[in-house]
């Protein structure tokens, strides 16, 4: 079917479980994987051409180096090759308060020029894994891909697939867009909906719930500084609607706890009553590791946007956009895995 050509903006951790994942699966192996082949595209299809990061210890270095450099702590999985492609500094217009724990020594110079670089690297989508909150530059890169006739997915939660304006523009130009807020595969909001959606087909009435995660590494980090409000309203609004009747609902990030590293403690709870005004209540917890929580979901909504591509599409794929991501038009978690294996069958 041919290669995949991947740029990458934002050489953290979810772009280092993305890489090894991509040499991982590369050969017999499928165990973790959503799909091991999507049209004939494999996850060793994935070929990544470009790479943009702002952090002093990553700009400059080759990209199989860089996703090891502090403070990245994905787990190992793969040995990665040499990529043969240089990280390049990227924008950086959204500021960040000097006391920040998630403050990160900057590279100095120049950015590159985004488009320019996208261009030459014959980039078929740029994928946007930068620090969430950064909606200056969530935008750029958009405007980035677009100049350069380059599929873009969004994978924070800043507002690009979900703006009209942004789906407007990529339809015109023929391209595809996808995203925003990447929805992991064991991960709690995922676990969450699944839970609501089962209780409502058994006939429980769900009366309260919540969802609370804590967390180590850089994205929690992130989130309780920059993105907590956001993310709380996205993945609050992304639960509610599985469900066809209002109830208290609070789902979002509580605290940072440097000690759990790459993991993730998420805390669930749901009251509600059954048969006869029965009351039952729900408690549970699930303990994840954050990187590789993203690397199916991304493998498959790359795979998915080439897809897409080939077929003519552009704009917002719907199918693409409610499968993998929060912030998108939701359908049950049944019809959007049904209506991404249409598309891409």
């Amino acid at each position: 079917m041919g290669e995949i050509r991947v740029a990458v903006a934002g050489v953290g951790n979810c772009c280092s479980s993305l890489l090894q994942g991509v040499h991982f699966y590369g050969g017999a192996e499928a165990s973790g994987l959503l799909h091991p082949e999507l049209a004939g595209y494999r996850p060793v299809d994935i070929r990544f051409v470009a790479a943009f990061d702002i952090a002093n210890g990553k700009v400059g270095r080759d990209l199989a180096e860089a996703i090891l450099a502090a403070p990245n702590n994905a787990p190992r999985i793969a040995e990665v090759p040499k990529q043969k492609v240089a990280v390049r500094l990227g924008p950086a217009p959204d500021a960040a308060a000097k006391d920040a724990l998630a403050s990160i020594e900057r590279a100095g110079g120049e950015p590159a020029d985004i488009a320019e670089t996208l261009k030459k690297a014959k980039a078929d989508i740029l994928v946007n894994l930068i620090s969430g909150g950064s909606d200056k530059a969530a935008a750029l890169y958009a405007e980035a891909a677009l100049e350069a006739g380059a599929a873009y997915l969004n994978a924070t939660p800043s507002a690009v697939a979900s703006d009209p304006d942004w789906a407007r523009r990529y339809e015109k130009a023929g391209l595809v867009l996808a995203g925003d807020d990447l929805l992991d595969q064991v991960g709690a909001t995922v676990l969450h909906i699944g839970l609501l959606e089962f209780l409502h087909s058994r006939g429980a009435k769900i009366e309260e719930s919540y969802q609370l995660d804590v967390g180590g590494g850089s994205e929690s980090i992130n989130t309780l500084e920059k993105t907590r409000d956001t993310k709380r309203l996205i993945k609050t609004e992304a639960v509610t609607g599985h469900v066809p009747y209002k109830f208290q609902l609070v789902s979002g990030s509580t605290d940072f706890v440097d000690f759990l590293g790459n993991g993730r403690d998420s805390f669930f709870w749901v009251r509600g009553r059954y048969y006869g005004n029965a009351p039952f209540t729900l408690d549970m917890k699930l303990s994840s590791l954050d990187a590789p929580n993203g690397g199916a979901v991304l493998i498959d909504a790359i795979r998915g946007m080439k897809i897409a591509k080939d077929k003519g599409l552009s704009g917002a794929v719907p199918e693409i956009c409610a499968y993998a991501f929060k912030k998108a038009e939701r359908r049950s978690l049944a019809e959007a895995y049904r209506r991404f294996r249409e598309l891409t069958g």
